[in-house]
């Protein structure tokens, strides 16, 4: 249905992410508050496990999800796949199984060739070490490969190589898909959520201004480029690239922290300062959950529970909450994990619960709606986020999880970024630690069960609520929309 397939007089705002909405709090929050501003909204989303396009609602909100092929994208990772895979010719193997796998293969020949079932345990056990060395000398190898290919991605970077257009084959992908969308659906207002879609946005505006229809673009970055992909130098200078070559064609700018907003004023010499809309929960009572963290670990209410929420992931260092558990006598960990309890990165961290001796206090629960994460976390006794430090991205933020535990009434123990420790530390809700050290987050999650009720009253304070509250971050957006008009 097009604007003009409508007899709604309201002004038509298109917003585009390329990502599913299902767990999007921020954007689902960003559309149902536009639309209560007064506006039709029409969210469209990346469905990446789709084949058709999928219409649907989200309160007033339309919803179209398209399902993106990302052809480029797959094919280049799988030519540079091939083409890191090239090693030195080297007679090892690349693990221990394979080296004793290969020396009981080299034992059975030669007890053949000597017409015996046994070959002496020396000359046996000899075999087992050769072929160890062998294992250990690959891998020694592997690692200075790796090393070499990082060395070069660097020294492309430091020349200037780097091209979004030809380095970002994803974005393409995106383009092809989302671009007509946008103009098709004859926005009076394109808003535009992270990176990954602006090149998409700036050219089906460009398409409508050209016909003189003057459409704004609002770019909702929701994190800081450089850091944004956890160190790969290429993929970070290509975001760098692509956000300085089109962030000068957006009429507003909105972003998540105030550090993050005068980054890009110095980065991009911006005239206005982008507006900072926190990503927060509304000061409201919860809405109910048929179940809760607790219940569903099993854990008793005597039994102290770390609950982490959000997706799951190297950059979030789950594994040294494992390790901390070690130093934590009784202490339970649920991650409730995004996108589902049964991905690969949530069974590999299970498999390290199991190496440590915790998988008895390690447990893995299923997602519930983002409207419902409130009182489904309210049972836990910490909210935990170990994200690594070291990251312009992290040390920026101010992530949704953290205001998801304080509004769901539970004191935090989390990393001491930049952003986090200054909020914990300035409002009193918790302790920071050093995410790279188990020892020290085991010490930070002490402290906070040693305290919690105190902590408690202090993550109930109603002026903390209402600072921070979702109904503040709304009137920024309504505030934007505003001037826009």
């Amino acid at each position: 249905m097009t604007k003009h397939e409508t007899d709604d007089p309201r002004p038509h705002v298109v917003m585009a992410v390329a990502s599913p909405i299902a767990r999007d709090a921020r954007v689902r929050k960003s559309a149902l508050a536009v639309a209560a501003s007064g506006r039709r909204v029409t969210l469209v989303y990346g469905d990446h496990e789709g084949t058709a396009v999928v219409e649907g609602e989200l309160g007033d909100v339309r919803t179209i999800g398209l399902p993106v092929p990302y052809l480029l994208r797959d094919d280049q990772r799988r030519r540079r796949i091939a083409r890191r895979a090239w090693r030195p010719v080297w007679p090892g193997y690349r693990s221990d199984g394979s080296a004793r796998a290969a020396a009981v293969r080299s034992q059975a020949r030669l007890a053949r060739a000597a017409g015996g079932p046994v070959l002496v345990r020396g000359v046996a056990v000899g075999l087992r070490r050769v072929h160890l060395l062998r294992a250990r000398a690959h891998r020694v190898l592997d690692r200075v490969a790796k090393g070499l290919w990082r060395r070069w991605d660097r020294a492309k970077v430091r020349r200037g190589r780097v091209s979004w257009r030809r380095d970002l084959p994803n974005i393409a992908d995106l383009e092809a898909v989302f671009t007509s969308w946008l103009w098709r659906l004859e926005p009076d207002v394109l808003h535009i959520h992270d990176i990954h879609l602006l090149g998409a946005g700036v050219q089906a505006a460009r398409r409508l201004n050209a016909s003189a229809r003057r459409v704004p673009l609002v770019y909702d970055a929701h994190e800081y480029v450089p850091g944004m992909t956890g160190g790969d130098p290429i993929l970070e200078a290509g975001y760098r690239a692509m956000e300085a070559d089109l962030v000068h064609a957006a009429d507003a700018i909105i972003t998540v922290s105030d550090p993050i907003a005068d980054a890009l004023v110095e980065r991009y010499r911006l005239a206005e300062r982008p507006t900072v809309v926190l990503n927060t929960p509304a000061d409201a009572a919860p809405t109910p959950c048929d179940r809760d963290v607790r219940s569903a670990t099993g854990v008793g209410p005597k039994a102290p529970l770390l609950v982490y929420s959000g997706v799951l992931g190297r950059l979030r260092n789950l594994d040294a909450l494992i390790q901390a558990l070690d130093h934590l006598d009784g202490v339970h960990l649920a991650a409730v994990c995004v996108p589902n309890a049964h991905y690969p990165v949530a069974l590999a961290l299970a498999d390290s619960a199991a190496r440590h001796g915790v998988a008895d206090r390690f447990h893995l629960v299923e997602p519930v709606p983002p409207e419902e994460i409130l009182a489904f976390l309210a049972t836990a006794d910490v909210g935990v986020h170990p994200m690594t430090r070291g990251l312009d991205n992290h040390e920026m933020a101010l992530p949704n999880k953290l205001f998801d535990y304080v509004y769901a009434g539970l004191p935090v123990a989390v990393s001491a970024t930049t952003e986090m420790r200054r909020f914990v530390h300035d409002h009193g809700v918790g302790a920071t630690f050093e995410p790279d050290d188990p020892i020290d987050v085991a010490r930070a999650v002490r402290e906070v069960l040693a305290d919690l009720p105190r902590l408690r009253e202090a993550v109930r304070d109603p002026g903390l609520r209402r600072e921070y509250s979702w109904q503040h971050q709304a009137s920024r957006i309504a505030g934007v929309y505003e001037r826009l008009s």
